[in-house]
């Protein structure tokens, strides 16, 4: 079965950040990220379906495990968890192949900085995430942290040991990235074509009117109670 194309993402996207700005029940906030849940499923994501539920479960015990003499603290683990539906409809977009999102981007009449700087953003985080991965696989195999609390006891040696080379090798990325767009030809005025399927089918019609019938609902649920 194709699964829908980036220009899906994007419209479930512009949903995904109206309904998240009119939602105030919690329970919305959560009817959303379950709604998100099925788009990644629809999407062939189910791997990445689990983490992100823990990382939005841990935000809402932060939340409200968190003294009140930190309400900063609490509003920004509060926000980082009403924000989860965007981040994970945002993830379809990440895990596209970029030429197929570049292709989209162009035909919509999207300025090509624009274009170039979304395609490249998200083409970094996935690489940043696997440099983090040899980073913590380097750290292991030298039995730095043997077990996975021993960066908590030490957040000074964490701190030495992850970012600072995780810094350098983003540094080096950038210009790798940058080079090989250039490669490919991404300030060439002509038109792109893509081997990706760009327009606009029955299974793109089907999941954006899936997730406007249950966005509806769950927005006509709050202001029904």
């Amino acid at each position: 079965m194709r699964k829908p194309g980036p220009k899906t993402h994007l419209l479930v996207l512009l949903l995904a950040t109206i309904l998240t700005i009119l939602i105030k029940e919690e329970w919305q906030v959560h009817m959303m990220v379950a709604l998100s849940v099925v788009y990644l499923v629809l999407n062939h994501l189910s791997r990445k379906v689990m983490p992100f539920i823990l990382v939005y479960v841990m935000s809402l015990v932060i939340a409200y495990i968190m003294p009140q003499m930190l309400g900063t603290m609490k509003l920004v683990f509060y926000s980082f968890a009403r924000m989860m539906p965007l981040v994970m409809i945002g993830a379809t977009l990440m895990y596209s192949p970029p030429g197929s999102l570049m292709c989209v981007l162009e035909r919509m009449a999207v300025p090509r900085p624009i274009t170039v700087m979304i395609c490249v953003l998200l083409r970094f985080f996935p690489v940043v995430i696997m440099e983090m991965q040899a980073i913590r696989d380097g750290i292991r195999a030298r039995g730095i942290f043997p077990h996975w609390y021993s960066a908590l006891l030490h957040p000074a040696m964490a701190y030495e040991c992850y970012f600072m080379p995780l810094v350098v090798r983003c540094l080096k990325l950038s210009a790798e990235l940058a080079s090989s767009a250039e490669l490919r030809g991404i300030e060439s005025k002509c038109s792109r074509t893509s081997i990706y399927a760009y327009q606009f089918k029955s299974v793109d019609a089907v999941a954006l009117l899936i997730y406007i019938i249950a966005g509806t609902a769950i927005y006509g649920g709050g202001i029904i109670r």
